[in-house]
């Protein structure tokens, strides 16, 4: 973002940030009135002088003993010049600098022989093919899974009898896995391409809470609404969209001493070679034959560390009465959440992770013979459940060989694992904490547990975990009931969460290319280089500067016969 003076607009009005207001849960129904009220008072201003007044930031404060309250920074626009500067009320202020319209990620200047192509649309691949559309680059966009609305009643059918569609499931297809999940968009970093990507998201649907809340959600339906609409723009905008095609291989030449894409091949509902002087590559988290091609075809890769668990499941009662005390169920209290940590004595992390305040517990898998769990919620978090990852680190020389592949198989091996556990049909193999914890029984869990299964059964489920993850698991769990009271309690767990984040990283460098393949360029959470849905769009907005910036590859096939179908 451009700065150039002070933010003074052309009727002598000054834009100040006033942050560290304070309202309680009763305040909060009449949010506007109390913030303006008391921003004035802090500048030493009649209300009337603030002509405007913004949202900038809004957090909840639950940390201590008392009433939870809300802390909130706002901008406001002054018609006079604030009279005081509110010292020692722990709030503080500050002239805003005069913001000018964010300048494009780069000059458009499509100079490639051939349309770029995004491979996977995930948030990394959406937003990098909406970012080179509206720069005129006509980009192409293929995703080996369905539009969302199939995808939608491929998932379902999925859920309610166990027929998995390896290509439309809640993994892969429109939206990644983020599209059935809890929807979050937290992100702990400073890149002002952040707030790009949630003014993108509110300009075809989101609620404009999502830019200034500290933990913005969604939650899986309305993300479901928004993703047909992120399509239409970059169609609309020159790209175009393939579903039901898969990445099946990388047609490369000598460039350089290094090799260089100058093609792709495709399968699926579209098939063929087509010219790809520049690939995106944003592959899903365990898109495995993708990664065995990368490997076949010669593109460095990495293991790297990831982690492994169980999926824990609560009422939401429980956590919001830990969590707030005698608040508990007050209407301005979002429904509470958690964050857990614990380290055993050789060094092992283990924590809580995508935690669903009311959600529901599914069934993730992806592949025929592999189980996976993770965590789902709707926007309005009202199951009464609540769910979260439990999970220790691994990672390559230490729990698996130093080898991509060896990191793909492994992970794989835990997934097979709790499929045979579960039955061999897809149903989910869960237990009651206190089973996990004796480390032998399978009692029945209680009747408000309802994963999105078609079937789930009891069984002991520290043998599907490698021995020193299920025994820090148990520490964990352990520690973690002393710290909230009941924790390990009435709680049940679900195998396996095995997909926290990719256990390969497809090696870049600082020019957004794979070290030793010219016009590839590795993006989002599959490719190794992103933790959920803000930051995997954030690296695909990255990747599609990056193509901009080196759009000088001109080499290439010419469209090969098949490619009319793109048209």
């Amino acid at each position: 973002m451009i700065i150039n003076d002070m933010h003074t607009d052309n009727k002598g009005r000054q834009s100040w940030r006033v942050s560290g207001i304070k309202l309680s849960l009763e305040q909060t129904a009449q949010e506007e009135q109390h913030l303006r009220r008391l921003a004035a008072q802090a500048m030493g201003l009649a209300t009337a002088a603030l002509t405007e007044l913004n949202i900038y930031k809004k957090s909840l404060d639950a940390r201590e003993d008392g009433e939870p309250f809300f802390v909130y920074s706002v901008d406001v626009l002054c018609s006079a010049a604030p009279q005081s500067r509110a010292k020692g009320r722990g709030i503080n202020m500050m002239l805003l600098p005069q913001e000018e319209s964010a300048p494009p990620l780069a000059q458009p200047a499509p100079r490639l022989a051939a349309p770029p192509v995004v491979v996977g649309a995930g948030p990394a691949g959406l937003f990098a093919a909406l970012c080179l559309a509206e720069a005129g680059y006509k980009p192409l966009l293929v995703e080996q899974g369905q539009p969302v609305e199939q995808r939608a009643r491929d998932v379902v059918r999925f859920w309610h009898s166990g027929l998995l569609d390896e290509r439309s499931n809640v993994q892969f297809g429109e939206g990644g896995a983020g599209a059935f999940s809890d929807g979050k968009l937290t992100f702990r970093g400073k890149d002002k391409l952040a707030r790009q990507v949630l003014q993108t998201l509110i300009s075809v649907g989101a609620p404009p809470q999502i830019l200034y809340w500290h933990k913005p959600h969604l939650g899986s339906d309305k993300l479901q609404e928004i993703l047909p609409r992120l399509r239409r723009r970059i169609i609309a905008a020159g790209g175009q969209i393939c579903f039901g095609t898969r990445l099946s291989g990388l047609l490369l030449q000598p460039e350089a001493g290094r090799r260089a894409i100058r093609g792709i091949s495709l399968a699926g509902a579209y098939s063929g070679e087509i010219a790809a002087p520049a690939v995106i590559l944003a592959p899903g988290n365990c898109a495995r034959p993708t990664f065995y091609m990368l490997e076949q075809c010669g593109v460095a890769l990495a293991a790297k560390p990831f982690a492994v668990g169980l999926r824990i499941e609560h009422s939401q009662s429980f956590i919001d009465k830990a969590q707030y005390g005698l608040y508990a169920g007050h209407g301005a209290l979002p429904k509470a959440d958690y964050q857990l940590t614990y380290q055993t004595a050789d060094g092992r992390d283990f924590y809580s992770f995508c935690m669903c305040p009311g959600g529901q517990i599914v069934n993730a898998s992806s592949e025929a013979g592999c189980l996976v769990s993770n965590g789902i919620s709707l926007s309005t978090r009202a199951s009464g459940r609540a769910n979260s990852a439990i999970v220790g680190a691994v990672a390559p020389g230490r729990d698996f060989a130093d080898d991509p592949l060896a990191a793909l198989a492994w992970q794989q091996e835990l997934e097979k694992a709790a499929f045979i556990a579960g039955g061999a049909d897809h149903a989910m193999p869960v237990c009651l904490v206190e089973d996990y914890l004796r480390g032998w029984g399978a009692t029945t869990p209680p009747a408000e547990f309802i994963p999105l299964s078609h079937a789930w059964h009891s069984v002991e489920l520290r043998p599907l975990l490698p021995e020193a993850v299920a025994e820090g698991l148990a520490l964990a769990l352990r520690q973690w009931q002393q710290r909230l009271k009941g924790f390990a309690e009435q709680a049940v767990l679900a195998a396996v969460e095995s997909r926290t984040s990719s256990p390969v990283r497809i090696l870049r460098g600082a020019d957004g290319q794979s070290i030793n393949v010219v016009g590839l360029y590795p993006a989002g959470e599959g490719a190794g280089y992103a933790g959920g849905i803000l930051s995997s769009a954030i690296d695909g907005l990255r990747a599609a500067n990056a193509v901009m910036a080196n759009g000088k590859y001109k080499g290439g096939l010419q469209p090969s016969s098949a490619a009319h179908v793109f048209d």
